[in-house]
This record gives structure tokens, C-alpha cells and sequence, in this order.
């Protein structure tokens, strides 16, 4: 198991298989950052709220704008309809987390020669987003032959809150509840994390089942019993369950919350009973949330549940020793510091230069793809996407105002240009530019030059943000976009939002 010593030293013994199976998903790229994280601290983030959070934004008057950007690229791979049916599913659940309505999607994508996967991202893009009743309003869509085997999906979702109704995964306290929601877990999704943060194989087959199935009706259900539930004030904390499953959800909400968590997976609700207990920590079965809950609590959220026909069960709770420990009835599976679990080690990063082709990527903007969102549900939206498929503008009646929207992509080259392109366009309509996300999608950040080129962008997006006097909100970060055959062009991409 890689990093298996540093493991070793920091529990001072050697970890069993099963808490090997735990750490091989928060050490991953995916989850663990590895990479990027400490480049990542050198972005802006004055007047951005939140950003450490599932989904961070900015404050208008009362309310909050809460927005965030993720990538499905290697699902999208494999699997282009679930692919990008569960990246929006996804996005979707980081913005529901913490109170807030989704109220938009965009998305930013990039395609080669193979039509079968043009075809699926874009139908499991609009299958999901025009099912659970969100309009998607900007869409950007390019071409370049480097995106054949390795297609980039990028999707973001904005959603709206009251800035003091807002809930954060980080206020768990000692002897509250863990109750999962949504979905009964199976086994698609299975090392999800795991299958991100390595380049794509040759035999796509063996990994179909690192792919979520989608169910976007189950979804709109988890919304609105959510929200009802939020409403109430009946959660202390909430986490949704994205890459690594269970595992991710409850040892974040541990980490932030500077507590524990005793989970008991005989608890869990799920519907393949041929499931093993590493298969139930790692499982990235979607529409499932993790709450944090008072015991007084539980039978008033089930009544709500039980109205909106959601399973759950009360899976453990937050325990004052700062551990992270996993039982099967009685049995301790791991019992492993959550720190150690959640910190992977610093790793040793190439900044070497060399020569890489930054060739231009052809924009398709194609009406017939854009054309089978619906952009129009939930009227808020007020232009239409033949003016310009990347901007739109939402009408925000909780303040009396507008937000624009606009998603966009650029080399590492012209990183800096972009923004202030971006932001200038924001200006010419009449717009404040008031923050960004993002997702960085680059290649092995293993081999040079793609660390080089990955600072190189860090540090354009810092300069141009500073120049505009905006935050970056929030973000993703991509790398091993690549196959055996091919590689993509690194490619920094972007929502901006501003206000009028």
C-alpha cells in the first residue's frame, strides 16, 4: 500500500486491511489533494464566504450566493451518460449541503472525435438537470482531437440561502447523531476516489464499477425533504456523500468539527446484502446525505422523510475522542486518529520546464446541444442561450437585483487574459464581477511539465483576481487527465458571477 510507512509511523503500528482500504481513498489525489493543496492557499479569497466549505459564495444584502464547479471527467470516459448525469447529481448535493436551493447549472465541455460520448454527456446532462427541475443557463462547448479519449466535464451549480440560515459541515458536537439519508447503498461507485486519481486504462470495462448510477427523481425528492428538514432547524451539520462515500462524509465532518465518529456499519441501510464492509465505506452510490442531529430531533425528521418516501438510518455518533472508529455490531473494524486519516503527507513535487503544446481547442457552440436544457424552469432566468450560450442572467428577487452568469475556458497561457476578458465583458453589461470557481483540469502531475504549468496558472489566476478585486469562491482540481494513446491540454476553467 503506498504511504503504508508514514501510516505506520503516525499509528505506530502497521494499519489492517481494512483501515488500508480507508486510507487508500483519503490519500488519493481525488480526496487528499496532494498536489495542489498547498499551491491552492495562494489564491484569493477576501470577501468570499464559506470557501472551506461543501460550496462557498458571496453575501448579497440578507442572502447568500452559493456556487461551486466540479469535474466527471474520467466517469464521463467510461460511462457518458451516468458520467455527467452524476457530476451534476453531484454539484447539486455540495450547494443542497449547506441549506441553499439550486437554482442554476452550467457547464463547460470538451470533446474529440467519438460521437457516443458527445451524445451520452450531453443527454445525461439534460436527463438529470431538466428531471429534478433546475434550469442549466451557460454552456461552453469545445472541440480538439487530445479530448477524444479524455473528454473534460465540468459542471457548476449556484444555489441561494439566507446568509444566517446557512448549515456547515464543521459544528458536530459529542454525542449528537449520525443519520444517512437518501439512497440504500450498493456497490456502483465502488473506489470512485481511487479511479480519479490515476489515468484512464485501455480496458474501460473493469471500470465500469467506479461508476454512480444516476437517479435524478430520487434526487428531487432529497431536495425538498432537505430543505423542509433545514427549515426546521432540525440539523446541526451536513455533509453530502461524494467521492469515497461514507468515508469522506463522516471523517470530514469529524476532522472540521475537532471531534469523532463511532460508525456501526450494521446500521447502515443498503440494498445489495452481498455488500462487504469496505464495499459500504467506499460506495459512491449516489443521493445520499450525512446528518449531523440532537437525538431529541430524529423523530421529527423521519416524519418528514418518511412523507417524502426517503430511507435513512442512524449509522453512529459524534463521539469527544477525536477518532475515527468503525464497528460491524460489536466487532472494531479501525480505530485510527481522524487527523492521520484525513492528512495525507507532503509529497515531493517537480516544477521542472519543458516544452509542452499548448495548441487551441475550436469553440462548437452547437445550438442543438444547448437547446435540450431546459434554461427556462423556475423563472428566474432572463436571456436566452442563442444571445450567448455562456452568459445568462438570473433574476434574484430576494434582493432586487440580477446575477450574471458566464462560464469559460483558456489555455495556461492565457489564464490571466481570460479573467480580465471576463470581467470586462461583466462591466460592458452592466455587471459587478463578484467571484469565481473554478476547475482545473491538467494531466499526471507526476510527470513535468504539468506541475509547472498548474503553478503557472495558480499564480495568473491570483494576479488577475487581485487586478479585479475579486475571490476565487470555491473549486476543483483535476489531474491524470490521460490515456495510454493521449493526453489532454491543460485547461483552467471557470464561472464567473457578478451583480447588477
Amino acid at each position: 500500500m503506498k504511504y503504508k510507512k508514514y501510516i505506520t509511523e503516525k499509528l505506530n503500528r502497521e494499519p489492517n486491511p481494512f483501515e488500508a482500504h480507508l486510507f487508500s481513498a483519503t490519500y488519493s489525489e481525488h480526496c487528499g489533494y496532494l498536489h495542489s493543496r498547498e499551491l491552492l492557499k495562494e489564491l484569493p479569497r477576501g470577501n468570499a464566504i464559506f470557501y472551506n466549505e461543501n460550496a462557498g459564495g458571496v453575501k448579497i444584502g440578507d442572502h447568500a450566493i452559493l456556487f461551486k464547479m466540479e469535474s466527471h471527467n474520467h466517469p464521463c470516459a467510461v460511462e457518458p451518460f451516468n458520467g455527467a448525469a452524476t457530476g451534476i447529481g453531484g454539484i447539486v448535493r455540495d450547494v443542497l449541503a449547506m441549506n441553499a436551493r439550486p437554482i442554476a447549472l452550467c457547464n463547460s465541455l470538451k470533446f474529440g472525435d467519438d460521437k457516443r460520448i458527445m451524445e451520452g454527456v450531453i443527454e445525461g446532462i439534460s436527463n438529470y438537470g431538466n428531471s429534478i427541475g433546475v434550469p442549466t443557463i451557460s454552456t461552453e462547448v469545445l472541440y480538439n482531437k487530445v479530448f477524444t479519449e479524455n473528454p473534460l466535464v465540468n459542471v457548476t451549480c449556484i444555489g441561494i440561502a439566507k446568509y444566517g440560515d446557512i448549515i456547515t459541515s464543521s459544528e458536530a458536537k459529542p454525542e449528537q447523531k449520525l443519520m444517512l439519508v437518501g439512497s440504500a447503498t450498493m456497490k456502483d461507485g465502488m473506489g470512485g476516489a481511487s479511479f480519479a486519481s490515476k489515468k484512464l486504462s485501455d480496458e474501460k470495462k473493469k471500470d465500469k464499477l467506479s461508476i454512480q448510477i444516476a437517479n435524478p427523481f430520487m434526487k428531487k425528492k432529497l431536495i425538498e425533504a432537505c430543505l423542509e428538514v433545514f427549515d426546521q432547524k432540525l440539523v446541526v451539520s451536513c455533509q453530502d456523500c461524494g467521492a469515497a462515500g461514507i468515508l469522506s462524509s463522516t471523517s470530514e465532518v469529524a476532522f472540521k468539527s475537532s471531534v469523532g465518529v463511532e460508525i456501526d456499519l450494521s446500521k447502515i441501510h443498503v440494498a445489495d446484502k452481498s455488500i462487504k464492509d469496505s464495499e459500504i465505506m467506499l460506495s459512491e452510490t449516489q443521493e445520499r446525505m450525512l446528518f449531523v442531529v440532537e437525538k431529541d430531533n430524529i423523530e421529527k425528521i423521519e416524519n418528514i422523510l418518511d412523507k417524502y418516501e426517503l430511507e435513512y438510518s442512524i449509522i453512529g455518533k459524534v463521539i469527544e475522542d477525536k477518532n475515527y472508529v468503525v464497528k460491524q455490531n460489536d466487532k472494531i473494524l479501525a480505530n485510527v486518529p481522524t487527523e492521520v486519516l484525513v492528512t495525507p503527507p507532503q509529497i515531493d513535487i517537480d516544477y521542472t520546464y519543458e516544452k509542452s503544446s499548448n495548441s487551441k481547442t475550436i469553440s462548437i457552440n452547437n445550438k442543438s446541444i444547448y437547446e435540450r436544457y431546459d434554461h427556462t424552469v423556475g423563472t428566474r432566468t432572463e436571456l436566452q442561450p442563442s444571445e450567448n450560450p455562456q452568459f445568462n442572467s438570473l433574476r434574484i428577487w430576494e434582493e432586487n437585483c440580477d446575477l450574471g452568469v458566464y462560464t469559460f475556458s483558456s489555455t495556461v497561457n492565457n489564464t490571466y487574459n481570460s479573467l480580465i476578458k471576463a470581467s470586462n465583458l461583466f462591466k460592458s453589461k452592466g455587471f459587478k464581477p463578484l467571484g469565481i470557481t473554478n476547475c482545473l483540469n491538467f494531466t499526471n502531475p507526476e510527470i513535468p511539465p504539468t506541475m509547472y504549468e498548474f503553478r503557472k496558472t495558480i499564480f495568473d489566476i491570483k494576479k488577475a483576481c487581485t487586478e479585479i478585486h475579486i475571490p476565487v469562491c470555491s473549486g476543483n482540481v483535476s489531474f491524470y487527465n490521460e490515456s495510454s494513446h493521449s493526453k489532454i491540454i491543460n485547461t483552467p476553467t471557470f464561472t464567473m458571477i457578478g451583480v447588477k
